[in-house]
């Protein structure tokens, strides 16, 4: 089957947004009927028929749908997917460049909304040290008539780690970057690797000394010497 090609070549981030919605309901296997009924308990109003239709023509040079926050937040919900579903760009082979205000008319590299997604080592920072002061907090603590104190771990978890899953994903999306299928790179650098120890382990010889059983340079001497006679 012939790969989608968009009408153009660079989308909005809103484009993106409605392209994913699009597929979010494909990836749950609803209707756009169903997928309404789904999203109206956090958007708080349904989606008419048209207005679905609408978001789904939107990446396709249709009038595009301008999202806001709430209603992205309400996609994750409703569809059961994280809020960076709805930024990924299209795969690499769709060529879709990022249109942003500043890029007209030709758009920026996807991996504009990718470094938005996973941060950069210079966003991720700054993220990272909010995290872990929105996660600080006392322990919960009960006491029993007796007196006895029980601490019941943290009200709200610590999950600054999850920025390094994050990191862990952003490294992966490099490697397929570089090598494509990191399963044969990983191979390849295996290879290499034992072939740059064979290497360190093989004897050096002299270029004036022959190696051991290397007769050719003796033999040729010798021819010499009885030519000299």
């Amino acid at each position: 089957m012939a790969r989608r090609k968009p009408d153009s070549n660079a989308w909005t981030p809103n484009q993106v947004v409605a392209y994913r919605v699009a597929l979010a309901r494909k990836l749950r296997g609803w209707t756009q009927e169903q997928a309404a009924a789904e999203l109206a308990p956090y958007l708080g109003a349904r989606l008419s028929p048209a207005s679905f239709s609408a978001i789904e023509r939107s990446p396709a040079g249709g009038r595009t749908r301008q999202f806001d926050a709430d209603e992205i937040v309400a996609f994750a919900r409703g569809f059961r997917l994280p809020i960076g579903w709805f930024f990924t760009p299209p795969p690499v082979f769709e060529e879709v460049s990022v249109l942003t205000p500043d890029s007209r008319p030709h758009g920026l590299p996807p991996m504009l909304l990718i470094d938005g997604i996973l941060g950069t080592p210079d966003t991720i920072p700054d993220w990272e040290q909010e995290l872990r002061l929105w996660s600080a907090g006392p322990s919960i603590v009960r006491i029993h008539d007796d007196g006895r104190m029980e601490d019941l771990g943290r009200e709200v978890p610590d999950v600054h780690d999850r920025v390094s899953e994050l990191l862990r994903l952003r490294t992966r999306v490099r490697a397929v970057q570089l090598f494509g299928d990191t399963a044969k790179a990983t191979e390849v650098l295996r290879n290499l690797a034992d072939l740059l120890d064979d290497l360190d382990e093989a004897p050096v010889t002299s270029r004036d000394e022959p190696a051991q059983g290397d007769t050719r340079t003796t033999r040729a001497s010798h021819d010499d010497s009885s030519n000299d006679r």
